[in-house]
């Protein structure tokens, strides 16, 4: 990133850095680094203004550097050593290199000859990134920039497996000291994370949402409790008494994922092959959704006929150890204050989950096997059967979208080798598409375009060097440069 930013122009000076000791820093959620309007600097701004502005002026929303000082002041009163927050994909900000016992490697005059009198070319763009015509960087400019992306996608996590990417593991979370803006005792955020959130951003399962969610309105005295909040996570090391469980809830929350994830998704993608539901064409289909549901449901379910218990009892029990199965044997008086919160959370996603299948498991079973026997299973006429159909994808597709789990999709096909599995990244960029920009795009952006826009997909070079290589505001945008489609991969 840094070479992406400074090595196509000007006399660059790149230090390379080592760690001697443990580094003790606070993590920044969300894309904390990327300077937008669109809420992504809100925990900060509440944490080091005591506000966050409906419309952030440009002066406090790129003044990285007095957001650096106020940063190390903040970090200072909680004797840690930095902050961690992502861009492209994740940065360490240190505040004292020989307090934190960083030690400088080797620095490197890392200039490309001719760099001063491309930079100071009155007839070339002013694009560092890109070779002239189109800008004055050096030639290793556009390759630097795509590289940024690259090592991004290398740290998107193992779900990922087009990426190449892999969990990372450099920065490892003390998940015993986790507080949210989620949590309902900001009574003032209350019902309000999606107030940012226009129309237009609820698509691609969450994405929408999760970029819409802002901490506007947040008070005073929320955010004094959220810094008291850090202070007790700060000193909770493991020499103190601060109470932990030190159980693995990463683990846990991705073993959830990983049981539940490629099936629902699976079932969502068999129930949107049917563009015109018809009695037809839904009754092959419902086999399929049995198979899955019942899969999913599998290890929890008593029949009533062999448990010699009523369909109401089987279903209750079905989706109580459903929904338990992972925490409902932990006692809250063993973890701390902020794990309870991890912990109910999981409950809410698990019961809402279990809750989701078994609907789809109770139909299908009806159409198929009727193992529980209680009514023929052509009781229902067709058109009942269309719009139980219905009902159950609108109520698919809401649960997909409420959980907003990040790993619902990845790309479509395995991209070739010369491409990068890519999810929509800060700097953004828009490609393919008839619109060329960033994220603060004009709003002729149909549905269709955004869903394009934030699905994974194989990019390559020749498409991401468009537009100047990353998304920009439309009165930073430059001309494209011309494309080479006999470089495209289509499959």
């Amino acid at each position: 990133m840094s070479l992406g930013i400074y090595g196509g122009s000007g006399t660059p000076q790149l230090y390379t850095m080592m760690t001697t000791k443990r580094l003790n820093l606070i993590y920044i959620d969300g894309q904390s680094a990327a300077l937008t309007t669109l809420g992504t600097l809100d925990s900060q701004m509440a944490l080091l203004q005591n506000e966050v502005p409906d419309d952030p002026k440009e002066n406090i929303v790129f003044n990285e550097g007095q957001r650096a000082i106020d940063l190390c002041a903040l970090t200072k009163f909680l004797k840690i050593d930095g902050v961690v927050r992502m861009n492209a994909g994740f940065e360490v900000m240190l505040c004292n290199y020989v307090q934190a016992g960083v030690e400088q490697l080797y620095s490197s005059n890392v200039t490309v000859p001719g760099n001063r009198g491309r930079e100071e070319d009155a007839t070339l763009p002013h694009d560092p990134n890109r070779v002239p015509p189109y800008g004055f960087g050096n030639e290793y400019a556009p390759q630097n920039s795509w590289e940024w992306i690259r090592s991004g996608a290398w740290h998107y996590g193992a779900s990922t497996t087009d990426a190449g990417s892999n969990m990372e593991t450099r920065v490892q979370l003390n998940l015993c000291g986790f507080l949210t803006y989620y949590d309902p005792f900001l009574r003032s955020l209350s019902g309000s994370h999606h107030g940012g959130a226009r129309a237009k951003d609820r698509y691609q399962n969450g994405w929408g949402l999760r970029r819409g969610h802002r901490l506007l309105g947040i008070s005073h005295k929320d955010i004094a409790t959220v810094k008291t909040w850090l202070e007790q996570i700060t000193t909770a090391h493991p020499s103190s008494n601060q109470r932990c469980s030190e159980i693995n809830w990463q683990a846990l929350t991705e073993t959830i994922t990983n049981q539940h994830r490629t099936r629902a998704r699976e079932i969502l993608a068999t129930m949107k092959k049917i563009t015109t539901p018809t009695p037809e064409n839904i009754k092959p289909m419902i086999r399929k959704i049995h198979e899955l549901s019942h899969a999913i449901l599998y290890t929890y379910l008593q029949y009533p006929t062999v448990a010699n218990i009523s369909a109401a009892e089987a279903r209750n029990l079905t989706i109580m150890r459903c929904s338990s199965v992972y925490t409902g044997r932990i006692e809250s008086h063993s973890l701390n204050d902020f794990e309870v919160l991890i912990k109910e959370s999981i409950s809410i996603v698990m019961s809402e989950l279990c809750s989701w299948e078994w609907e789809l498991f109770e139909w299908s079973e009806l159409h198929t096997t009727n193992l529980f026997g209680s009514t023929p299973s052509n009781y229902v006429n067709d058109q009942g059967l269309v719009q139980d159909f219905d009902q159950l994808l609108n109520r698919t597709e809401s649960v997909i979208n409420w959980i907003g789990w990040s790993n619902w999709h990845d790309c479509e096909r395995k991209c070739e080798s010369n491409e990068l599995c890519y999810i929509p990244m800060w700097p953004v960029i828009y490609a393919p598409g008839k619109h060329q920009g960033g994220i603060y795009a004009d709003e002729s952006y149909t549905d269709e375009e955004m869903y394009e826009f934030w699905r994974p997909k194989c990019l390559n070079r020749t498409l991401f060097d468009r537009g100047g290589g990353r998304g920009r505001e439309p009165s930073h945008q430059l001309p494209d440069v011309p494309i080479d489609t006999s470089t495209f991969f289509f499959p």
